[in-house]
């Protein structure tokens, strides 16, 4: 990475932990290798610098930063000369700089500043802001400028970053009632210095920056009868966190104070320059089309035949149809193209394997096991219909999953449907999905790793790696090859339920479709209670790396293979 690729010590050091090396030129970096621009921003120079090298870049500049790029770019091509209120020397100035000739931009940060430019007052200018800079002292530049010159263009809507914004806002608010401020950042990041600034500006005595609960200023502390406490917008939820715990071990209560409610959601940085799709996009793509055929699949086999009691009918498509990730579905037919399975079988056994995974989430909602109301969205079957119905229709779908393999459209030779039905009964019992789900309810007193790595691969992988030997067996595939495969789905089945853990702790619910942060309220045992996030996030990537080795034998025919992996890593819900 080139340079720090946000202002705080605490997210550079996890990431180097994680194995990135931060460096602070292009030319220290390796011809080839990947290099990550910082969401400052860097100037053109930078990036043409990294072509030259044969560079496959990632910029992860802030869109907000991109905004200010286009702004300026689009002022100087219409013959103004751009006045950027800023830090001078600051990494996101430096980069705005750069994106323009020699010239075209003069920076400016006091009213003095301003005074010292020697431009008439007629000549054609327009403004930009640095997204971190004081709202007060930008609207107090900005009244200078307009004061100074007569035509001035201005961005349509403000430079400032809304994150800087609401917290300047926000501790505009409290800090007079403070006898002490305290701010959660990084002596490197602007945010958390304009945050000081502003708290002091609003009537706070005393406003200090401290890095983390290490630095928390024991005396002002406990002379201050009321502290307010705020956070930079780099600074991780983990400094905050590690702060209030130092206050209270002082004894002061800690009060939340509601701000600005943030909603705004920026699309993930391509992959495209690392020579891979987003592992998002590329799968969603394949999943517009499976989910329409495994949809029409399970509402065949679910059926409309006289005679059935048309409720329980009803709560089985409730589970089945017109929801989920469809990942199972994905995998086998992946493995089935890899191997020469036909498409039409490998759905078939797709939809069963669906059905067990929807059988598994309706009797693992219910009250008597993980007591959920949502689920992909919308309420948990229990709590649409009733839970005797949804007992019922988990046992339906049960044996409508196994009906489905047995059937001679599922693959006329009938030793590879014996093989088929006698594989998935393994996987979804004791020493599989019912086997692991028994461990998750009543773990040992002192679980270690390799006990929360067993449940986990019971409780998750097992159908998982089922969806790899079920699609192996559809084509023809040999002995070495599916061991090959085999050895791909223990890896992808336990970094697919690492990865439901991380996003128990850190998942949008709105995202994920479901409640977060079951684990830590149930005291449950999972990955990240036993290795933390940091830890689970390596071992995660350990797995990933598993996965890929595992597929190095069959080439790029694999690909797609390995974009599930990329996927179960990297998903958000």
């Amino acid at each position: 990475m080139r340079r720090a690729i946000v202002h705080n010590r605490t997210v550079v050091e996890r990431l180097e932990r994680l194995g990135a090396v931060f460096v602070q030129e292009i030319d220290e970096i390796p011809s080839g290798a990947v290099a990550i621009l910082s969401a400052h921003g860097s100037a053109r120079s930078v990036v043409r610098a990294a072509q030259a090298r044969a560079l496959r870049m990632i910029d992860a500049v802030c869109p907000l930063v991109t905004k200010v790029h286009a702004e300026i770019e689009g002022w100087y091509r219409a013959g103004r000369h751009v006045l950027l209120i800023g830090h001078t020397g600051h990494p996101e100035v430096v980069g705005t700089l750069g994106q323009l000739p020699t010239g075209a931009v003069s920076v400016v940060c006091t009213p003095e500043d301003l005074e010292a430019l020697d431009l008439a007052p007629n000549m054609a200018l327009a403004y930009a802001v640095q997204t971190t800079f004081s709202q007060r002292d930008a609207a107090e530049m900005i009244a200078a400028i307009k004061a100074r010159f007569r035509d001035v263009a201005a961005p349509r809507s403000s430079d400032i970053c809304y994150a800087t914004s609401n917290r300047q806002d926000a501790i505009s608010a409290i800090a007079a009632q403070c006898d002490l401020v305290l701010v959660a950042g990084d002596t490197m990041s602007s945010n958390a210095r304009r945050l000081v600034e502003v708290a002091s500006a609003a009537g706070c005595p005393d406003a200090r920056l401290i890095s983390g609960g290490a630095d928390l200023p024991r005396g002002a502390v406990l002379r201050a009868k009321r502290i307010g406490l705020t956070a930079a917008a780099s600074t991780p939820d983990s400094v905050v966190a590690e702060i209030c715990e130092a206050l209270r071990e002082l004894d002061c209560t800690i009060t939340e104070t509601p701000g600005a409610i943030e909603r705004v959601r920026f699309r993930p940085v391509s992959l495209e320059p690392l020579g891979l799709r987003s592992p998002e996009g590329s799968i969603k793509d394949r999943l517009a089309r499976l989910r329409t055929d495994i949809d029409t699949t399970l509402e065949a086999a679910i059926g409309h035949a006289r005679g059935r009691d048309r409720r329980l009918a009803d709560a089985m498509r409730y589970a089945t149809i017109g929801g989920g990730k469809r990942f199972r579905a994905l995998l086998v037919t992946a493995v089935s193209d890899l191997v020469g399975g036909a498409y039409d079988q490998a759905l078939r056994v797709g939809a069963a394997i669906e059905c067990v995974h929807a059988q598994s989430l309706v009797h693992d909602d219910l009250p008597c096991m993980d007591d959920d109301d949502r689920r992909r969205g919308r309420p948990t079957l229990h709590r649409k219909f009733d839970e005797a119905t949804a007992v019922l229709a988990g046992d339906a779908l049960l044996a409508l999953a196994f009906e489905i393999l047995a059937e001679e459209a599922t693959h006329p030779d009938p030793a590879v449907r014996a093989q088929l039905v006698l594989s998935m009964a393994r996987s979804i019992g004791q020493d599989g999905l019912a086997g692991g789900q028994m461990m998750d309810l009543y773990p040992s007193a002192r679980p270690r790793p390799d006990d929360i790595f067993e449940c986990e691969s019971r409780k998750t992988g097992a159908l998982i790696r089922y969806a790899v030997v079920a699609g192996s067996l559809l084509g023809q595939c040999s002995a070495e090859d599916r061991n090959r495969l085999i050895a791909f789905a223990d890896n992808l089945g336990l970094v697919f339920q690492i990865r439901d853990d991380m996003l128990d702790s850190i998942g949008d619910p709105a995202v994920v479709g479901k409640a977060v942060g079951k684990d830590a309220r149930a005291g449950r045992n999972s990955a990240t209670t036993l290795l933390g996030l940091e830890g689970a996030a390596v071992q995660s990537s350990l797995l990933e790396s598993a996965c890929h080795q595992a597929l190095d034998g069959f080439g790029p025919k694999a690909s797609p293979l390995r974009e599930l992996a990329r996927f179960a890593v990297n998903r958000m819900h």
